[in-house]
């Protein structure tokens, strides 16, 4: 773990997002997957993992950590949607 600053962050506003085969996803289809989301899905070279990322107080989106998706929970994500994922990619 490396921490280089404290950061002011909307602790209600942290979400996650599963990355499969390149292609992230949100836990609702109406949710808009954010840039820093879309450029960790590019930059890591892995078939699954998640990506939890969160508000800070000026606006600005932080990804606060990513797994490598096998102790995940499903936070937000019902079962369905999160077994459905796997029949896009």
């Amino acid at each position: 773990m490396c921490v280089r600053q404290v950061e002011d962050f909307v602790v209600e506003s942290e979400r996650r997002y599963f990355v499969v085969c390149g292609q992230p996803f949100a836990a609702s289809l109406d949710e808009e997957i954010p840039d820093i989301v879309r450029e960790c899905a590019a930059r890591i070279n892995s078939k699954f993992f998640c990506v939890d990322a969160i508000d800070r107080q000026d606006g600005l989106k932080r990804i606060v950590e990513i797994g490598d998706g096998q102790v995940s929970d499903i936070v937000g994500w019902s079962a369905e949607h999160f077994a459905q994922i796997w029949s896009i990619v």
